[in-house]
Parts: structure tokens; C-alpha cells; sequence
């Protein structure tokens, strides 16, 4: 008789909200150095500031970005209770996947396994972003309660509210996508290897949670379209049009990205945790394979199954206009290889094999004091690279302050800042060659784009009518004045901090020319416009 599947129920039994409890402890204290410290980075100061208005990241078409923040905190960015909310929820999250996934194992497995997830060194890329790091964490929860309303017994109250949640979550940040194929595939191979569900079967469940994520994405291109067609969000990298030009090139790329993603270390992230999970994800496959019910369709499902959730993983990277922005960055990577990591281990701590389970909850051991020592390292690094550029900019404005030329009767500067100085990386010391991470290492603290807002923050007065992004892109030519002075000072005095000529001011204009490429990048801008 061929097994048919059972609804998984959304009741929580008492051990659940013991395990929530004793995992958000145990969350707290891996984050503390986090808590403790308020850090913020270079896309934060305006909104750390004032607040985040709740459809202030409709520009970049992120339409549900701040509904949580409003609803909760109005908006505002509050030490503490900001991360430790985000934390709870993640928290939560993580519980009820494994409830989706029924890993009805020992309380000490689940709240390791849990607390490996929500600790992995992947979250440092959006411990960076103060502003979104509540939604940011709190999508993942959106997400797995769309699927476990879409496992309950069929209903149109359960189907709405599954296209909701995707489509709010799609809004909030859309490279969410590849989380939501993650889970799905994980899941059918759930029931396809230890619940021993036929092909069909496993076919005819699904088609729901097919129908509710195109559904989803269908509403979130939507309302992109008429945010485009209406002026309200920008033609930035992030919203660029979806590329679908040499697809057969793109599949081929995207098989080796979702291979490479593997073994490819990166800031914070390095072969020991690279090669540890990725031993633990094979052995992973091996036991699911030895599950496999007898058949070819059950082996071929099985191949099918596992090729999407890996090709699942770098979607983002399939549907990017420009992959630089995407390929093998943490912050997109926490929605997809890290959930296979998850997986891989809550199939090992499934099994019956003993051996199995004592060699992973002992790797999970090693992973946890990994991710904690690596926590409390980043933490070091950035407050350091921080509190470096916080002093930086005092030491820039107490020279501007000495020039003669400078006045503060009215905001009357427009500010240009010639390249960048990232800080962060004088403190971080890795043994291995590594891809440096832009927001969890190499971005500096002071903005790319309006870098007066972190001058400015504890200054008290403005200075300046109008302000730049660092790399000269963006900036008309009638902008800065053309006097002889301001073009003889990018052509043959410019030089980079501390330098004395690292700033240029006179009666209407100021430049702070932070580092070579600075000086390159305006010269640029002049050979452009003359």
C-alpha cells in the first residue's frame, strides 16, 4: 500500500516552548558581544538617526522592508531590543522548521542544531545593517509558516495566507527566493526518504506550494512594475531588469557557483568550516540515498530532488544582471547554502544510525565554539574599525575648522569626498587566502553615497547644501564651481589622508581626498567633462 502523507499539525506541544526558551538563551549569550555594543554601518547613520518611515525602501523596490519595524518600534532603531526581537524570531524560525522537517529527537539535539543555524558566521552580513536587520531576520519565520500552513489539511484561508507571507517576504528582500526553493526541495526529500511517499504522491502534495510561490512572485513583479512605472523605485543594481540572455551560459555557471559555494571561504568563514559542513553535507546524501525507497522513479526522483535544492541555493545568481554582486556573498548565501548546511545535519541526527548521530552532534559542538570565537572576533574588529573611522572624521573635521575658508553662518558646502578608508581590515588577521567580504569586512563605516551624513552625525550644525557619493559617479558638471584653483587642486595637489592637501576648501566647496583611487576617480571625472 502506498503511503500517503499525513498533515503536519501547527499545535505546539509545552517542549517546544521550553526549547524556544532555553535556544533564545543560549542566543543571547553568543550575541552579547553584539548586544552590548551598538554598531552600525555605512548604510545606517540617517536611520539609526531619525527612523525608518515605513515605505522608505520603496526606492529599491522593497515595498514590505519596514512593516515589522513600524508596527513594533515605529520605525525606530533601538539599541538592544532591536537585535534581541530579530534574535527571538530567528529563533522561533529555526524551531519550526525542524518541526516542519519532524525531527522528533532529544531537546539537546534540536536547540544545538537550531543554535548552529541562527549563530553561523553567515549572519554577520546582516548584523552590518542595523536598519533591516529585524527584517532580515525575521523573513525566514514569514516563510517557513507559509509552508507549514501549505502542509495543513487544504484550505483557501491557509493558501492566501501562504501567498501573503511569500509575497511579503519576496518584498522585503527578493533574493528570499532561494530559501523558499531550499525548503521545498529539502522537504520533498523528507518524505520521500524517510516518509517513504511515492513519486506521485510527493507530486500531487506540492502542487500547492508551486502554486503559492508563482503566485507570490507573479503580486511581487507586479507591484515592481507599477513602482517602476510611477516613479516611486529607482533603476539601481538591485533593481535592475531580470536578465534571462544566454540561458544554456547561465545554467552552466550557476551549476559551478552552486558547487564552488562549497568550498570558496570568505570573510569570517574559512576551511575548517567550509570543509567540515561540506563533509557532513555529503554524508548527509549518502544516508538519504540508503533510505531511498526500492525503485528506479523513487532514485530518479531522489536525483531530481537534490539538484534543486543545489541549484535552489544560487537562483539569485541564475536571475542577476550583474552576478558580482551576488556570487558567493554571505549575505545572500544565509538564505540558501546555509538552510542545506541545516538540512544536511537534521537528516543525520534523523537516522537510526547511532554513530551517525554522535558524529554530528560532535561536529555541531566544534561548529558552535567556531561560530561563537568567530561572533566575538567580528565583534572586536568592527567596534575597532569603527571607533577608528568615528576618530578619523573627528580629526577631519577639527582640520576643517582650522582652515580659514571654513564658515558656519549657514549649509552652504557642497561636499565631494575622493575615495574611501576602510578601517576594518588593519584588525583582521585570517591564516588563509579568502574572499574579502564587502559588508562584514572591507566596507568602510563612513556612507558611499551622502558621506556628510557621518560627519555630520555628531556634529552640531550642518555645513553642507549638497552631497556626493565618494566615487565622483553621480555628479553633474556644473555642480562644483569650475575655478582654476578647484581643478588645479584634483589635477596636481590632491593628495590622499593625512596627507595636508587631503582637503580642499574655499568659499563654496569642500573636498577630503581619502585615498589614491580617490585621486584617480576624480581625474577621471575631469577628463570626462573638459
Amino acid at each position: 500500500m502506498t503511503p500517503t502523507c499525513k498533515p503536519y499539525s501547527l499545535k505546539l506541544n509545552p517542549v517546544f516552548f521550553k526549547n524556544w526558551f532555553a535556544l533564545y538563551l543560549w542566543t543571547l549569550l553568543f550575541f552579547a558581544p553584539f548586544i552590548i555594543n551598538f554598531l552600525w554601518g555605512n548604510h545606517d547613520w540617517g536611520w539609526v538617526k531619525d527612523e525608518t518611515p515605513l515605505l522608505s525602501g520603496v526606492f529599491e523596490g522593497r515595498f514590505s522592508q519596514f512593516i515589522l519595524q513600524t508596527m513594533l518600534f515605529s520605525g525606530k532603531i533601538l539599541p538592544v531590543l532591536t537585535l534581541c526581537i530579530a534574535l527571538l524570531f530567528f529563533a522561533l524560525a529555526a524551531l519550526l522548521l525542524l518541526d516542519l522537517w519532524q525531527i522528533p529527537q532529544k531537546s539537546i539535539y534540536i536547540i544545538t542544531l537550531s543554535l548552529f543555524l541562527i549563530t553561523s558566521p553567515y549572519i554577520l552580513s546582516w548584523l552590518y545593517f542595523a536598519f533591516i536587520i529585524l527584517s532580515n531576520l525575521t523573513w525566514p519565520l514569514a516563510i517557513i509558516i507559509a509552508c507549514k500552513l501549505l502542509n495543513q489539511k487544504p484550505s483557501p484561508i491557509n493558501f492566501s495566507l501562504s501567498v501573503i507571507l511569500f509575497t511579503l517576504a519576496l518584498g522585503g528582500y527578493p533574493p528570499v527566493i532561494n530559501m523558499v526553493g531550499v525548503i521545498f526541495f529539502a522537504t520533498a526529500l523528507i518524505n520521500l526518504c524517510f516518509d517513504k511517499l511515492s513519486p506521485t504522491t510527493i507530486l500531487k502534495k506540492y502542487i500547492p506550494h508551486v502554486l503559492s510561490a508563482a503566485l507570490a512572485v507573479f503580486f511581487f513583479l507586479i507591484t515592481q512594475y507599477f513602482l517602476k512605472k510611477y516613479g516611486l523605485q529607482n533603476d539601481t543594481y538591485n533593481t535592475a531588469s531580470i536578465s534571462f540572455t544566454n540561458i544554456p551560459e547561465k545554467l552552466t555557471f550557476c551549476i559551478s557557483t552552486a558547487i564552488k559555494q562549497f568550498i570558496t571561504p570568505t570573510s569570517f568563514i574559512n576551511n575548517f568550516y567550509k570543509y567540515t559542513t561540506l563533509l557532513l553535507c555529503l554524508t548527509a546524501a549518502v544516508k538519504l540515498f540508503q533510505n531511498l525507497p526500492h525503485g528506479f522513479s523513487a532514485k530518479l526522483t531522489f536525483i531530481l530532488l537534490m539538484s534543486g535544492m543545489l541549484l535552489s541555493s544560487v537562483i539569485t545568481v541564475f536571475l542577476s544582471e550583474n552576478t558580482g554582486y551576488v556570487l558567493f556573498e554571505p549575505r545572500i548565501e544565509f538564505y540558501g547554502l546555509l538552510y542545506i548546511y541545516f538540512f544536511s545535519f537534521a537528516v543525520l541526527l534523523k537516522t537510526t544510525d547511532k554513530l551517525a548521530k554522535n558524529v554530528t552532534f560532535s561536529a555541531l559542538i566544534l561548529l558552535l565554539w567556531y561560530n561563537f570565537s568567530t561572533l566575538s572576533e567580528a565583534s572586536k574588529v568592527w567596534k575597532f574599525g569603527m571607533f577608528a573611522e568615528t576618530n578619523l572624521a573627528n580629526r577631519f573635521l577639527s582640520r576643517l575648522e582650522q582652515n580659514k575658508n571654513f564658515s558656519l553662518d549657514f549649509p552652504r558646502y557642497t561636499f565631494i569626498q575622493s575615495g574611501t578608508l576602510s578601517l576594518r581590515p588593519k584588525y583582521y588577521h585570517s591564516p588563509t587566502a579568502q574572499k574579502a567580504d564587502s559588508y562584514t569586512l572591507t566596507a568602510p563605516y563612513i556612507p558611499w553615497h551622502l558621506p556628510t551624513k557621518a560627519y555630520q552625525f555628531y556634529y552640531p550644525t550642518s555645513f553642507t547644501a549638497m552631497d556626493f557619493d565618494v566615487y565622483w559617479s553621480f555628479i553633474p558638471f556644473d555642480a562644483p564651481p569650475h575655478t582654476p584653483e578647484f581643478i588645479r587642486y584634483i589635477k596636481e595637489n590632491a593628495a590622499p589622508w593625512p596627507h595636508q592637501n587631503a582637503i580642499y576648501i574655499d568659499h563654496s566647496h569642500i573636498i577630503l581626498t581619502l585615498s589614491p583611487d580617490g585621486i584617480w576617480r576624480a581625474s577621471q571625472w575631469l577628463d570626462n567633462n573638459f
